[in-house]
């Protein structure tokens, strides 16, 4: 089953400003897969550039800016907010709300990723995507989805982005539960847009264990009950 979606055209925005001592702690403290601080693009047609279609979803994400360091005109820095919107809820929709479930594969839910930063997440299933219940569900429905973006502009061009997202979602089959799945993603200018460099996010149950502690007591049951047959096995050759 499938995530059930509507016509949606645009996301809705909202304007105020990211001071550096917001920004920068990102950065420096975030999960990254790229060694080097990436490096703008100097042509500055990216930041403009409408990233490729957003999904449409049954609930509308609600889009705002959070704060903006350095001086950027009206115009571009909506265009700007838009643009790395549409990248942080089309990794949302790849890794948690779309696809045909019951899913397995996640590992192509980092397209809007840097090759660094995407090496790091497929290392990093069990937070980035649904990979520890995908099989288990039928259905995922959102509940709520938000994303506030901080950017940092010099010389009138942003260069970098902080997008902070909140997805909220309930699962329905054999897993039947709310998520939240919350944090930041960072970003930089490359071809042909914006791209997520670094991350830093948290997923959990809403009123409940997080999954992946779920899960890895399930594996812990798992072992132990092969240990036991391993022994068990092991015996009865002795005895023969």
């Amino acid at each position: 089953m499938t995530v059930k979606r509507t016509r949606r055209r645009r996301l809705r925005t909202a304007v105020p400003v990211v001071a550096l001592a917001l920004l920068l702690p990102l950065v420096a403290t975030s999960c990254s897969g790229d060694d080097e601080e990436p490096r703008p693009d100097a042509d500055p047609s990216p930041s403009l550039q409408e990233p490729e279609e957003a999904p449409t979803l049954a609930v509308e994400p609600v889009t705002t800016t959070g704060r903006v360091l350095g001086r950027l005109p009206r115009k571009d820095r909506v265009r700007v907010e838009r643009a790395v919107s549409r990248v942080a809820v089309r990794w949302m929709d790849d890794a948690f709300l779309g696809g045909r479930y019951p899913r397995s594969g996640f590992g192509s839910s980092f397209a809007v990723f840097t090759p660094g930063a995407r090496a790091a997440a497929r290392r990093d299933l069990g937070r980035m995507t649904n990979k520890l219940v995908g099989r288990r569900v039928d259905a995922v429905t959102p509940t709520a989805i938000s994303v506030e973006v901080d950017l940092l502009a010099v010389r009138l061009r942003a260069v970098t982005a902080t997008a902070h997202v909140d997805l909220r979602f309930r699962t329905t089959g054999k897993v039947e539960r709310d998520y939240r799945v919350a944090g930041r993603l960072m970003m930089t200018r490359q071809q042909p847009g914006w791209r997520v460099f670094a991350y830093d996010i948290a997923r959990g149950q809403q009123g409940g264990k997080p999954a992946q502690k779920q899960q890895q007591k399930q594996d812990q049951k798992q072992k132990e009950k092969q240990g036991r047959s391993t022994t068990k096995n092991r015996s009865r050759g002795g005895r023969a």
